[in-house]
């Protein structure tokens, strides 16, 4: 038997600009992504057992990713888990290589740091290091754009995942162009919700208000160089942080709306709704500043509980094998 153990981060968007929806219901996009050190972890093991195999252990952190403090053990449907669905698309891919025909099956055991139904992309991030995880177990010779076409496949997040750093997405998202390896450290502070919010109805309460602020939109430009200042200081990105989605959040859970303003008046540089929610991210000056804005927040009775996270962080990578 094999094992193969590869991590993916998680994202804030850092813009996200949301056009009227196609012919096919899917709405385009063009988002700036920054992926955090808040990561998934996958394992990957061939196994003697038929088929693929997913178990999830949450780990809930209360103030640091450093410190767990809480574990749920869950076995999952495996066909509702992107994991289970990346390792059966490599898994064909697969089929006449020596190591896939040494096991009958995979197991993959799923760590997870990245709050579910939060916005910051964990079930991509799962997906994405199930990818690279199942390329090396079964020493695939795929080259980088196969690998992003397969994760596109999955989801419109698990290329960002995959690509890390700080990266300009368009289409629905999954058209990854990495904006800049120098980019300088910030720190962000995670607000957390009590219960998720479900991507497809914050499109549909979009849809339904007519699109951001009433009206859709033309979007923006998709040349990066229009972004490249997403790359600056904290301070001098903060007043162009922005969401579409936000408006159509906060309609959903009008909570939302109290938990950015708390921030603001922590002093955050700024607070916003990471992706469809709930989760509210605010960027701070440092790490200090975090710890502070954190502090505040766990006040709110509308926060369960608080991650501090920096960025940007690597994508998808191998840990070990």
């Amino acid at each position: 038997m094999r094992e193969v153990i590869a991590s993916a981060p998680s994202k804030v968007n850092v813009c996200l600009y949301v056009g009227a929806p196609e012919p096919d219901g899917y709405h385009p996009l063009v988002t700036v992504f920054e992926a955090l050190n808040l990561r998934e972890k996958v394992t990957v093991r061939t196994s003697r057992t038929p088929g693929i195999h997913v178990r999830t252990t949450a780990y809930f952190p209360d103030g640091s990713i450093d410190h767990p403090t809480t574990r749920i053990f869950t076995e999952m449907d495996p066909r509702t888990h992107l994991a289970w669905r990346a390792a059966k698309l490599m898994q064909k891919l697969a089929m006449a290589t020596p190591w896939a025909q040494t096991a009958a099956g995979v197991s993959i055991q799923v760590d997870k740091y990245v709050p579910v139904a939060g916005g910051m992309a964990g079930g991509s991030a799962d997906a994405a290091a199930t990818l690279i995880a199942c390329q090396k177990l079964w020493d695939l010779p795929l080259q980088e754009k196969q690998l992003h076409a397969i994760a596109r496949s999955l989801g419109a997040d698990v290329p960002a995942c995959l690509v890390g750093g700080l990266s300009l997405g368009t289409g629905r998202g999954d058209h990854m162009h990495v904006l800049s390896n120098q980019v300088p450290a910030r720190h962000w502070v995670l607000a957390l919700s009590d219960r998720g919010l479900s991507t497809p109805e914050v499109f549909r309460e979009l849809d339904a208000g007519g699109g951001p602020l009433g009206k859709w939109q033309p979007l923006p430009t998709k040349d990066p160089e229009h972004y490249m200042f997403f790359a600056d200081e904290s301070e001098k990105i903060a007043p162009h942080i922005h969401n579409d989605l936000s408006e159509a959040a906060c309609r959903l859970r009008p909570e939302l709306t109290e938990t950015m303003r708390s921030a603001r008046q922590a002093g955050a540089l700024a607070a916003f709704l990471s992706g469809s929610g709930p989760t509210i991210a605010a960027l701070a000056r440092d790490e200090k500043h975090a710890l502070q804005i954190a502090r505040t927040w766990e006040q709110s009775p509308y926060v369960q509980r608080t991650i501090c996270a920096h960025g940007p962080a690597q994508g998808a990578r191998l840990e070990s094998l």
